[in-house]
């Protein structure tokens, strides 16, 4: 018989909250896949350790699992904590929103910038910021899985088994359930 399996909320709210908080702030916020596969990784070390201390088996299977709960906590952490700093620091600012597209050397037609410009301006910054928190949920999700199926692997526990308290580790051989005698043993041939 197979141990119950442990809890996998602990070890994807630690993960992905505190991986997520980092990946949140301004300046760590440009490695954010990088931390998202980061907190499916540690998630799946810290499960394979409960799994290892209650006996229940830990695969890849588990570790993309654990990882995926993680990457959604990482998700909408990180997009609380980036579009926080983003309303106190003003990085949402039509002003600044302008400057940083014309001093954008990718965008090379003027008319398109101004565009989105208005488009900023008609839909507001909370729009924005909408759409920035579910790529930022989306992406930690699909990276944090990644990270914890390379997890999985990485931290693979076999299962072991437990005790039923009839003296066998397993399964206990078969029993007869008529009263009869076992048949004899087989005798060889021209005996």
């Amino acid at each position: 018989m197979e141990n119950k399996a442990p809890s996998m909320l602990m070890p994807a709210l630690i993960a992905g909250g505190s991986f997520g908080f980092v990946s949140g702030l301004p300046l760590s916020n440009c490695a954010c896949c990088l931390w998202a596969a980061g907190a499916g990784f540690l998630a799946a070390f810290l499960y394979s350790k409960n799994c290892k201390s209650s006996g229940a088996q830990f695969d890849t299977g588990k570790g993309g699992v654990v990882g995926l709960l993680a990457g959604t906590v990482f998700g909408i952490v990180g997009a609380v904590v980036n579009s926080v700093f983003s309303l106190l620091t003003g990085g949402l600012d039509i002003d600044s929103m302008r400057e940083a597209i014309n001093a954008n050397p990718m965008i090379s037609d003027p008319q398109a910038a101004e565009q989105a410009i208005q488009i900023f301006e008609s839909v507001g910054p909370m729009f924005f910021i909408l759409i920035f928190a579910l790529i930022w949920i989306v992406f930690g999700v699909l990276f944090a899985a990644l990270g914890g199926l390379i997890g999985g692997t990485a931290f693979k526990v076999e299962a072991t088994p437990t005790d039923t308290g009839g003296g066998w580790s397993s399964n206990p051989p078969p029993m007869s359930t008529s009263g009869d005698e076992p048949p004899p043993p087989p005798t060889a041939p021209g005996v």
